[in-house]
């Protein structure tokens, strides 16, 4: 069975500064159940980390999030 996934719009704080970007949840899914599932990274697609700079994907270590949230991104 194929779970229907989409992307959802976040953004990261670590000590650098902020990183936005896409990461892949199941549809309809919420941030506080993809957090529950303590990936060891917070991989984001579409991403801009904290210079400014995008990225097609970034790969952040969970032990380094001081803040995460929700947001609506702007292409």
């Amino acid at each position: 069975m194929m779970v229907n996934r989409e992307d959802m719009a976040v953004e990261v704080l670590t000590p650098q500064g902020w990183y936005r970007g896409y990461i892949t949840v199941p549809a309809g899914g919420r941030l506080i159940d993809f957090l529950n599932t303590k990936p060891p990274i917070i991989a984001l697609t579409h991403a801009m980390d904290p210079s400014g700079v995008r990225r097609s994907f970034v790969a952040v270590n969970l032990e380094q999030v001081l803040a995460i949230r929700h947001t609506e991104l702007e292409e």
